[in-house]
């Protein structure tokens, strides 16, 4: 079997020149133009031999050097240094280079040289000279670590600045967006009030598809706004009453339209036990939006279910569903703010929506101290259900804090 030379070489050129002299020599060349790309190489399948640039675009090749030697399945083949000049001769072999190749284009047997190193060729290197070396070699890694460090210290207030710049555009443009859908609900809760004189009922059928493009419109203003907030830690809950069973029954009067169009059936699971504290409307909103995505992915005719369940500590909305669900691989990614999860049925070519329902729902339960999590399928059916809900289960929770009365 032909020897293994692994060359990595920043310079195309180079590397096209030693492989075509290595390959005619009948040596076999894997070639890597980074440091990271060789090191990868290397491990996935160890050469016979790593020629490498000591100057490479993302790495020196002496902390190249240091790193491979580390690795046992490497530490007994020879290492040669490419590119080395004088000055760097003795840092090359202090860092664990076995010899130096200055220029391996120009060397007149580039073969017979890698087969004296593979014999055991070896440059050895004065005691005095190993330490000075050493010492050139920590201070220059030191030297690029702290770059390193500086570097990514300003990258993280980079990204600091473009989170906080994200969430101040989001928010202006959920203003900017409300500030119109404010009088444009009003308008039409005139006309169906019948105040400007009695709708035909084709009039009415109309204004209610109207209404109903109205208040999923302003569903997305509210995410957009919960989203900037929330994000940016600036939002305060506004704590109070809240009841879960009428917070339930009224998010699934609000999504009727949608849910007589699928011919869905949903059933709500009340729980009782009075009131509990938190911010009402964006609890609502919250279960709002992880009802929603049930109705939304159900199959035509299916079943979705809310259920309502208050345990020592704690209030929790399970939401079952018949739906494709979800891949396991996007458990958590559904989490994750403008994410679209892929189906489970290729069948299903509904359009995604704005990618903020269940990130910011999942805020809203974190900022209350609570967490939302998915099971698909779930692990348990819930209790006196008369239906199987094989898609997904999505669980709200938050603390149960009663609301005393006063």
């Amino acid at each position: 079997m032909p020897h293994r030379v692994l060359c990595i070489e920043g310079n195309e050129a180079v590397r096209a020149s030693v492989r075509g002299l290595l390959e005619h020599d009948g040596f076999s060349v894997d070639l890597a133009s980074t440091g990271l790309e060789g090191i990868a190489r290397a491990l996935t399948l160890p050469p016979d031999i790593v020629l490498a640039d000591v100057h490479l675009p993302d790495l020196e090749g002496t902390e190249l050097a240091a790193r491979l030697r580390r690795e046992r399945s490497l530490r007994s083949i020879p290492f040669v240094a490419v590119g080395a000049s004088a000055e760097e001769h003795d840092l090359a072999l202090a860092a664990g280079y076995d010899g130096v190749i200055e220029d391996p284009t120009a060397v007149p047997r580039l073969g017979d040289e890698l087969r004296a190193y593979l014999g055991g060729k070896r440059e050895e290197l004065a005691e005095e000279g190993e330490r000075t070396g050493l010492r050139a070699l920590t201070s220059s890694m030191a030297g690029r670590l702290e770059t390193a460090l500086v570097e990514a210290r300003g990258a993280q207030d980079r990204l600091a600045e473009l989170a906080r710049l994200r969430s101040a555009f989001i928010d202006n443009l959920a203003h900017e967006l409300s500030t119109p859908l404010t009088p444009l609900s009003g308008y039409l809760r005139i006309l169906k009030s019948g105040k400007l004189g009695p709708l035909s009922p084709q009039q009415q059928k109309v204004v209610d598809a109207m209404a109903q493009a109205v208040g999923r419109l302003a569903r997305v203003v509210d995410n957009l706004a919960d989203f900037a907030s929330l994000g940016s830690g600036e939002a305060t809950l506004v704590e109070g009453a809240a009841d879960p069973d009428a917070l339930a029954d009224a998010v699934v009067d609000e999504l009727r339209p949608a849910i007589g169009e699928a011919r869905l059936h949903v059933e709500v699971m009340h729980a009782a036990g009075g009131p509990v504290r938190a911010d009402g409307s964006k609890l609502y909103r919250a279960l709002a939006n992880v009802v929603g995505n049930a109705v939304k992915f159900s199959p035509h005719g299916g079943d979705v279910l809310v259920q309502v369940v208050r345990e020592p500590g704690w209030l929790r909305f399970a939401v079952y569903d018949q739906g494709s669900g979800v891949p396991s691989a996007e458990a958590e990614r559904i989490f994750e703010p403008l994410h679209h999860a892929a189906s489970r049925g290729s069948e299903d070519a509904r359009l995604p929506g704005s990618g903020l329902g269940l990130p910011v729902a999942r805020r809203i339960a974190e900022a209350h101290g609570g967490r939302l999590l998915v099971e698909s399928p779930p692990r348990t059916q819930p209790g006196l259900a008369a239906r199987h809900y094989s898609g997904s289960k999505f669980v709200l929770e938050i603390p149960d804090r009663p609301e005393m009365s006063r």
